[in-house]
């Protein structure tokens, strides 16, 4: 099982998460409990319809599917 969390910016327009893994669940929860803000949320694998990645990292969503900002061009990254 993966242990993973996520934090979304909020936009409908232009959204992008933030993806954060860990190696157990004890890690995961102490993190969790630590935060003041409740921004994080456990990754169960959905949001909106679409499968949330489980690998560390910022993604951005085109076209029906997450993308990982690292791998994208910065002028395609402009218009996501």
């Amino acid at each position: 099982m993966k242990y993973s969390i996520y934090k979304s910016n909020g936009k409908m327009k232009g959204e992008r998460i933030r993806v954060k893994t860990f190696k157990g669940s004890e890690p995961m929860n102490a993190f969790l409990c630590a935060q003041f803000d409740n921004t994080w949320r456990v990754n169960t694998g959905t949001l909106t319809g679409s499968d949330l990645p489980h690998k560390n990292g910022l993604y951005a969503y085109a076209g029906g599917q997450w993308h990982n900002t690292k791998h994208l061009d910065p002028s395609i990254l402009a218009h996501i």
